[in-house]
């Protein structure tokens, strides 16, 4: 019995090579990666509602929500769960989580690269966006100690830890903040030399935060990628987005709101509109005197 089930395990590289019985394996850090393909419900809708037809008039058959789901995974996901055998994922519909060795920094680069340029060739190829939706996937990484729980029912291991719900919260505010690959400081600090030395990637800072039901607070980042249709708008907005951060760390948040709007306007970036609206509510219930700039996210 012991042999089959680490037969069974053998897929799973990140735990060990043979399956020894126990149920859980020791705590250790990893970086975890949420991704998730946005707007999916309303999407679902129109498909159900047959937005998405076969415009030519010809005898081919229209574009289904399967087929759709299937290219999300064969344009993008691949990249994440093929071919790397140190890779623990887990596939929920149409999001994946993966976790990997904290060794695989320039893996995970690379992967986020080659993915995001397969979903931006998928996007302007013709009919996307009338026969078929457009792909539009956000990402949350952080790097953090997990542990991985043995389930007899699916004879699989399977991760946790704050670590994996912390890259879900982050995942699920990538779109509020307008960001494609949103992450943690942790994994900021990790990956900084490598951003630094390699001229298709940069960053931009978005905020410090506390998650939805976190205690300690979180500095995010995003990872820019210079096959991103706004790249250049998200390098030029730096500026101009960090000075207005500063008026707002400084209580000045008239100040703030004016350069946050100019971020949104003029480089059409929805992070400038987020801390615009937050400046209103700043102004109108201001916080207690120890204010220190970090904001307490109340959704997921």
């Amino acid at each position: 019995m012991k042999n089959d089930q680490a037969e069974k395990l053998s897929d799973d590289a990140i735990v060990p090579a043979e399956y020894d019985g126990s149920l859980t394996t020791e705590k250790s850090k990893r970086i975890i990666m949420f991704c998730d393909l946005r707007d999916s419900t309303d999407i679902l809708f129109n498909f159900e509602q047959g937005i998405y037809r076969n415009m030519s008039g010809s005898d081919q058959e229209d574009f289904t929500y399967d087929k759709f789901i299937l290219d999300v995974h064969k344009t993008s996901y691949e990249y994440l769960y093929l071919g790397h055998k140190k890779t623990h994922t887990e596939i929920y519909g149409d999001g994946l989580m993966a976790i990997f060795p904290e060794d695989n920094t320039k893996y995970i680069l690379e992967n986020i690269y080659n993915l995001t340029k397969q979903m931006r060739i998928y996007n302007d190829s013709t009919g996307v966006g009338v026969t078929q939706p457009c792909i539009d996937l956000g990402f949350g990484i952080t790097l953090a100690d997990i542990s991985l729980v043995y389930y007899f029912l699916d004879q699989r291991y399977h991760p946790i830890g704050m670590g994996v719900h912390e890259a879900a919260r982050i995942e699920g505010m990538s779109k509020f903040y307008d960001a494609r690959v949103l992450i943690s400081d942790s994994f900021f600090n990790d990956i900084a030399e490598f951003i630094k030395d390699d001229p298709r990637f940069s960053y931009r800072f978005i905020d410090r935060v506390r998650l939805k039901n976190f205690r300690a607070p979180v500095t995010l980042f995003e990872i820019l990628v210079d096959n991103d249709p706004r790249y250049e708008n998200k390098i030029n907005s730096i500026a101009i987005y960090s000075e207005a951060y500063a008026k707002y760390c400084k209580e000045d948040w008239s100040g703030a709101k004016e350069l946050f709007m100019k971020v949104y306007h003029d480089f059409g970036l929805g992070t400038g509109l987020v801390m615009a609206k937050r400046c209103d509510i700043l102004c109108q219930h201001r916080p207690k005197s120890d204010w220190n700039g970090i904001w307490s996210l109340k959704d997921k």
